[in-house]
């Protein structure tokens, strides 16, 4: 019970904050300044976090972290740390339960933790939050904890989570995971290196899914923002179905050259991913964003993964 105290210490330490001589930078976490404001953020920006990551935690033991799909506007994630018993095998040290929230506009992270015996640390009514702080392509910044890619460029093959701990001196102090996708995890075999037709298939139409919700968020705010302009929503309206009949026909060609090939579901699938995510970006471009250099309605969308 003695380390599970000096541990909820540190945490408790992150979200109530250190003194400002000991708030320094550090390779991995950030902290907001003092009444800081989170930047605009979804969940959509952070399906490269989704499935299932395991690698050393605490004392070289076993970790486990696991994020679901969003539901809801939320993420529903666990972290499971294990412990080397006296006897040598594994046992639980504690767990984690969190949420991942769009909240305002932007992102916030909610956790409590538990003990083998699912014991609560906090108190009923009580969790920690941390309040996003930065957001980048395979990155999220939140008030002293960071989520990243190990490598921007392949999501979906490492995953980076620190914690700033609490330390009496300048020092920076982290806890520091590296996690690679889990054997079994749906992360674990990217769509371009997938084994089996069906395997590269499921793979496209799972991504499919994800960059048509995008889209859709994205043009549901547009619709939202001109809601008192009559002829300009006629006109959104119509270019969306012009959109859509061009991406049927235009992939559907697609299909057409590769059909006794096949990988014609996977042409065609990345056709129709490669499509949206244009016309999501476009959406953005055209409807939530403006001249000067004030805040877009929603933050420039990336590629889907």
């Amino acid at each position: 019970m003695r380390l599970f105290s000096a541990v909820l210490a540190c945490w408790c330490a992150i979200v109530s904050g250190t003194p400002a001589a000991a708030q320094h930078s550090s390779p991995e976490t950030r902290i907001g300044e003092e009444g800081f404001e989170s930047p605009p953020a979804t969940l959509a920006q952070m399906d490269w976090l989704v499935g299932q990551w395991s690698g050393e935690g605490i004392g070289g033991a076993p970790a486990t972290e696991s994020l679901l799909p969003p539901a809801g506007g939320t993420m529903v994630g666990t972290f499971v740390q294990t412990k080397h018993g006296e006897d040598g095998a594994e046992a639980i040290m504690f767990t984690e339960h969190m949420y991942l929230m769009e909240e305002n506009g932007s992102l916030v992270l909610r956790l409590k933790h538990f003990n083998a015996d699912l014991t609560g640390w906090e108190e009923k009514d009580e969790m920690l939050t941390f309040r996003l702080v930065a957001i980048e392509p395979c990155a999220a910044y939140f008030n002293a904890l960071t989520l990243r890619c190990a490598d921007a460029d392949r999501p979906g093959e490492g995953l980076v989570a620190a914690v700033r701990m609490k330390s009496e001196g300048p020092e920076v102090r982290e806890l520091l995971f590296h996690f690679d996708p889990a054997h079994g995890s749906d992360k674990s075999v990217r769509c371009a290196d997938a084994l089996t037709t069906v395997d590269m298939n499921e793979c496209f139409s799972e991504t499919l899914t994800r960059a048509d919700a995008k889209r859709v968020k994205y043009f549901d705010a547009a619709i939202e923002r001109y809601a008192d302009r009559g002829d300009l929503l006629e006109a959104i309206r119509e270019s969306q179905t012009a959109f859509e009949a061009y991406r049927d026909t235009e992939c559907g060609a697609v299909l057409q050259n590769w059909i006794d090939g096949s990988i014609r579901g996977a042409m065609t699938l990345g056709c129709r991913i490669d499509m949206t995510d244009q016309r999501t970006h476009r959406i953005w471009q055209n409807w939530l964003t403006s001249l000067d250099s004030s805040t877009p309605v929603l933050p420039e969308p990336q590629p889907t993964r």
